[in-house]
């Protein structure tokens, strides 16, 4: 190990990873350190028995050769590495009346779906999809484009235009210009939980991107779990002359009486001297390191009045049969269920905990009916997901912590049983994650699963926590800064930090 490198990142999630293997390209000195002992952050896997989990992985949108998202996958070193698996069923939305499939790269068999459901709106349906079309097109041609970034931010006015015009909007100010039924808004954003927020709240140009992406170019699954895709990563940096320090977490980020960055500290590795750090970690954790005085007020009173994203909960069960035997089809991955209840209300109760009715809704993804690799042969694997608010779970006993882990397991179970009758009798293992896990293993406050909230007034090129500290030499990426969480949003996040600053 060097005792200087051009740029040190601290956490190896796949935004740091990412970011690390794109500036190893180009030469440059990389140190990845991070105190878990495998790299990947939540994308990483875990086995128990006979079963493999993918940690965090539900969907990961438009990675197919000629999408836009798989540019960021051939940038960063990646993609003769990893096999993608597209899901022939985006996701399954129930609520009430309305069952929808949302089929793989089929915009318009969607559209067709709506319209039986709201025929009178079809003239509005086609309208809102015809604008957000061109919404994304904006959004690419910004994220992706090969100018310098201040060249684009000058050129975003005249080329990229909805960027500006709808950063004040929420997804439902957007879908508000075109209907006025509430029943087709939420079909519309039925996969509000994987971005943390309801539609009323939701920053539209966060879910912009993806909503189109997933839409036009599917959803993917990674073969082997998304360990491979962040080893895939770890091969590319080393490949390039960069290394990657795992266990081995940092006590210290060090700046000089000019407090310019000169480096970090680390039981394991000691001083180590570096004239740029890479956060891929949580802003509180950078201050923690760095030392509050570091910072000036205006910072940390921008920093205090940020909020967190919600937390979430999730039960991995490994099945002694196939999921056909339990009635699942083969084309089935996501579904959705959702109460009649508005997302606001749904929200308040997952915020408040209450959870233990039919008053929030929950998911379930058929795992191995994508990657039937991840288990043995008879077996499947399947996830139970709900969110949870980030309160009460961190100050409880031992024994207060189990209960509630495992009472709110047997509700998911009990939840999922009604749609699988049997499931019950075929459950060889039952692991959960909750708040508690997710601050275990990155630290993040509350077990936050999307870094800060992505409301309109903390989402967006301005608005979103900035990439770059007020101390010289010091850099954030990841889910807590621009454009935000989600395995896309953490790459593209590396892509434009990269191309903005290194």
């Amino acid at each position: 190990m060097k005792s200087e490198y051009d740029v040190i990142f601290i956490g190896a999630g796949l935004g740091g990873l990412t970011a690390a293997s794109l500036i190893a390209q180009k030469g440059k000195k990389v140190l990845v350190i991070d105190k878990h002992n495998i790299a990947g952050g939540y994308a990483t896997n875990f086995k128990r028995k006979d079963f493999e989990f993918d940690v965090s992985l539900h969907s990961f949108d438009g990675v197919v050769k000629g999408g836009n998202s798989y540019k960021i996958i051939e940038a960063s070193g990646v993609a003769d590495k990893i096999e993608f698996l597209g899901h022939d069923t985006l996701y399954h939305y129930q609520c009430g009346d309305i069952d929808i499939k949302v089929k793989h790269q089929d915009i318009e068999g969607y559209k067709k779906q709506l319209v039986h459901y709201f025929p009178e709106e079809e003239g509005n349906i086609e309208r809102l999809f015809s604008e957000a079309d061109k919404n994304y097109k904006d959004m690419s041609g910004f994220l992706y484009s090969t100018k310098r970034f201040f060249l684009r931010i000058m050129a975003t006015p005249l080329f990229y235009r909805r960027i500006l015009k709808y950063e004040h909007y929420t997804v439902d100010d957007y879908f508000s210009r075109y209907t006025k039924n509430e029943k087709l808004k939420a079909a519309l954003s039925a996969q509000w939980s994987y971005y943390g927020l309801p539609a009323k709240d939701l920053a539209f140009g966060y879910f912009s991107y993806p909503f189109i992406d997933y839409l036009r170019f599917g959803g993917y699954s990674i073969k082997g779990g998304s360990q491979k895709l962040s080893n895939a990563l770890v091969d590319t940096i080393v490949e390039h002359g960069g290394e990657v320090q795992l266990a081995s977490p940092v006590t210290k980020i060090v700046t000089n009486e000019k407090n310019k960055i000169i480096g970090i500290e680390s039981k394991k590795t000691g001083f180590v001297r570096a004239k740029k750090i890479v956060s891929n970690i949580s802003p509180y954790a950078v201050v923690s390191l760095t030392g509050d005085e570091q910072f000036d007020q205006k910072f940390k009173q921008n920093l205090k009045q940020l909020k967190p994203s919600i937390s979430g909960f999730q039960v991995y069960l490994g099945l002694n049969c196939t999921l056909d035997k339990l009635g699942v089809k083969k084309d089935e991955y996501i579904r959705f269920f959702s109460p009649t209840l508005s997302q606001r209300e749904q929200f308040d109760n997952l915020k408040n905990g209450n959870v233990f009715e039919d008053k929030t809704g929950w998911s379930i993804n058929y795992f191995s009916n994508v990657d039937d690799s991840l288990v043995s042969p008879g077996k499947s694997s399947l996830g139970l997901f709900t969110l949870v608010g980030t309160s009460n779970w961190h100050s409880l006993s031992k024994m207060e912590y189990r209960e509630k882990k495992q009472e709110l397991t047997q509700v998911l179970i009990d939840k999922a049983s009604k749609v699988l009758p049997g499931l019950v009798d075929h459950i060889e293992v039952c692991e959960a994650g909750t708040p508690r896990t997710m601050t275990k293993f990155t630290n993040n406050p509350g077990g936050a699963i999307y870094g800060f909230e992505q409301n309109i007034k903390q989402s967006g090129l301005f608005r979103r926590f900035p990439q770059k500290y007020p101390l010289k030499g010091l850099y954030q990426v990841g889910a807590w800064t621009f454009p935000g969480a989600g395995f896309i949003g953490t790459m593209l996040s590396a892509k434009i930090l990269v191309d903005r600053y290194f």
